[in-house]
């Protein structure tokens, strides 16, 4: 029987994080040496398999800044400080910053780093009682362990893994340096894989802006009828035509040969946003499955994303892929949890099932033209995986390349105009992106229509000055607006997603529009002064404060009934990462001396298919399922006294019995799973949430 088209698609993407003369946050750097190289260095050992990486300018931008020692991150200046000198506020920074990596795969399998962690967690003591070595040790671990896989192995690197302690500032010195040489190879390899035809290049635009809110923030509302609007509407397409442009010189002269695909950020299209495209030169583009289905609205069928479709615009026709959510999520956030062998082994049965559909529908002769597109995020999953992702990666691409059933192509070859009609064209977009086909994690909350407004603001008030600005204060007073267009600072905003560093986003958002103000030599609004995000201070979890005794009636009045209780933001999980399926908003837990009590805030109401798991793993084993026809529950003991309550959130209440025969407050850990028709996501994503009940 004739191959299954693969198409692999893996998304690199950092947003550009200077302020001044600093980058604000490191990830470029670290995300460089754990996964820019190494991702494509791997390819090497599989000619065979064909992929495509989509190359976001504002992250390699910065690669070019760290090469040339233009620019330092905070992490560097840290490290580079010499021991003996470190401040009592350098100190507290270092321990604020220098853990901030997955625990269970960067720190706990190293006992030199794992004991410097356990000791800062009681931060005074740490302060109080690191010597200048443990210091010195630390400034060298924390970069140490952002190597990847292939990296580690040189020797001068393996050399420092294996020595593990009483490190020398010389060292010091060595790992900083070999972050900049790994960084200063990563275009000469994709230039290198690129001419062997291995793979292609794409891009996105230039900032990652969300191109249909760019051309007018009404798109939205085709996706989200009703939604509310920003008080200023955005309506600027002539910046998704510079952030288009711009992306694709970029790429020219990036790797000497033009990108002529496009990952629009987020996957977000519109006829507008494909229309500008087209005029660009760009030749294909890709998307995501709900963005078809609502295009194509009910004639849809479940196998038509496998089809690479002709998109017609005023401007002419472009070609698109539909990414297939449920197999770029297993990859993204299933697999890291399973047996990597298993984990491929699953990823082949679901080609075969998709091969097997194919057929039976459409007969074998359509496996000429048809195509998986599997499109993700090529950096942030990896942490979660052991071995950075290297067990998972050799096996699956050993897979690809030894088994005749399938045949992996570029995005390119996969919309070649002779794959392009085998399903009709389509000749409307309904605006969307790859999350939930709409705009709400980027214009849905309060804080968002808050920020588009004062973006819009500024760029009405440039665009009505630029026949008086001097060509030096446009441009200079542009390039702040077409850096506070990127996605991830509306990202950050609302309560969809949490993180440390999440401040740190709303800071440089502002500090791009006050600088646009500065040039144009206006004085800005007040609102710009202070942090848009009422959310930038949570944390991921929260122990109970005090005693509770709420009525378990599902039912969100009286608040303070749970205001003692501590909290997880489910959030937490999802922090550069989104993943479809997440209901979980907020999960509550509290104990009293006979009693437990938890409660469930979401984000939607549930349908019949979904529900929610609950695992407590210690001191005994208790598993409740939770949905809306009620509970299910296992436990190790008989337990008499359980109550559940549905309505705006879910509650549960049981006998504190049912996981201790003490009274006293136990260590507990517990972890959380949702299911729900797009799929199924584990809260946290690694290991449990310890708790004390």
């Amino acid at each position: 029987m004739k191959p299954l088209k693969i198409a692999i698609l893996w998304h690199f993407h950092q947003p550009y994080y200077k302020k001044d003369d600093t980058f604000v946050l490191p990830w470029v750097r670290l995300h460089g040496v754990k996964d820019y190289w190494d991702l494509p260095e791997l390819f090497h050992e599989f000619p065979g398999v064909k992929q495509t990486i989509n190359i976001v300018p504002s992250m390699n931008m910065q690669v070019e800044e760290y090469i040339n020692r233009k620019t330092y991150d905070q992490i560097q200046h840290l490290t580079a400080i010499n021991v003996a000198e470190l401040t009592d506020k350098d100190k507290k920074d270092i321990l604020g910053f220098f853990f901030l990596c997955n625990e269970e795969n960067m720190i706990r399998p190293y006992p030199r780093y794992n004991e410097l962690f356990e000791r800062s967690r009681n931060q005074e003591d740490a302060l109080s009682n690191f010597t200048e070595q443990d210091w010195l040790d630390l400034q060298v671990w924390y970069n140490l362990t952002w190597f990847g896989q292939i990296s580690k192995k040189r020797p001068a690197i393996n050399r420092l893994f294996k020595k593990e302690r009483n490190f020398s500032t010389a060292e010091k010195e060595i790992v900083m340096q070999m972050h900049l040489n790994i960084l200063s190879q990563i275009s000469n390899q994709l230039d290198m894989l690129q001419d062997m035809g291995q793979i292609e290049v794409s891009t996105s635009p230039m900032y990652h802006p969300i191109l249909p809110l760019l051309c007018d923030s009404k798109s939205a509302l085709e996706s989200m009828p009703g939604a509310e609007m920003p008080a200023s509407i955005f309506s600027y397409p002539q910046d998704a035509r510079y952030q288009i442009e711009e992306a694709l010189k970029y790429s020219g002269t990036l790797l000497h040969k033009k990108a002529v695909g496009m990952w629009p950020s987020e996957g977000s299209v519109s006829n507008e946003s494909l229309e500008i495209m087209v005029k660009s030169g760009v030749k294909w583009f890709a998307s995501d499955e709900k963005v078809l289905a609502n295009s194509v609205g009910n004639s849809y069928n479940y196998l038509d994303k496998y089809f690479p479709r002709k998109i017609k615009t005023q401007a002419g026709d472009i070609a698109g892929l539909f990414r297939d959510v449920r197999l770029s999520d297993a990859i993204g956030f299933e697999y890291s949890r399973w047996n990597h062998f298993d984990a491929v082994n699953d990823f082949m049965h679901r080609l075969r099932h998709i091969k097997s559909e194919l057929v039976n529908n459409f007969g074998e002769d359509c496996l000429d033209h048809a195509v998986v597109p599997v499109i993700l995020d090529g950096e942030n999953c990896w942490e979660f995986y052991s071995n950075n992702g290297e067990y998972f990666l050799r096996e699956f691409f050993h897979q690809l390349a030894d088994m005749n059933d399938f045949q992996t192509i570029t995005c390119s070859q996969a919309t070649a105009e002779e794959h392009l009609n085998f399903l009709p064209e389509i000749n409307n977009i309904k605006a969307g992106s790859w999350i939930n086909g709409d705009f709400n994690i980027w214009i849905g909350h309060e804080e968002h229509l808050k920020a588009w407004s004062l973006l819009s603001d500024i760029r009405k008030i440039i665009e009505d000055k630029k026949d008086i600005l001097s060509s030096d204060m446009l441009e200079k007073a542009m390039q702040e607006l077409y850096i506070a267009e990127g996605s991830d600072w509306f990202w950050w905003y609302g309560d969809s997603h949490q993180a440390p560093n999440k401040q740190d986003f709303d800071v440089l958002f502002r500090w791009h529009l006050l600088e646009a103000y500065k040039i144009i030599g206006m004085e800005h609004p007040k609102e710009l002064d202070n942090p848009l995000s009422e959310n930038i201070a949570t944390s991921g979890l929260i122990e109970q404060s005090g005693d509770i005794n709420p009525e378990i009636n599902g039912i969100a009045y009286p608040e303070n009934d749970w205001e003692n209780a501590g909290f997880y933001d489910a959030g937490s999980s999802m922090g550069a990462m989104h993943q479809i399926g997440d209901i979980l908003n907020r999960f509550w837990f509290a104990g009293s001396n006979s009693k437990l009590y938890f409660r469930f805030d979401l984000k939607k109401k549930l349908k019949d298919s979904d529900y929610i798991i609950l695992n407590i793993h210690s001191p005994r084993i208790v598993q409740i399922k939770l949905g809306i026809s009620g509970m299910s529950l296992t436990s190790e003991i008989p337990i008499k006294n359980c109550e559940s309550a549905y309505q705006d959130l879910l509650e549960l209440t049981l006998d504190r019995v049912a996981i201790s025969d003490t009274n006293d407050k136990v260590l507990t850990e517990i972890s959380l799973t949702t299911h729900t028709k797009e799929g199924e996501i584990t809260y946290p994503r690694q290991g449990n949430l310890r708790i004390s009940l």
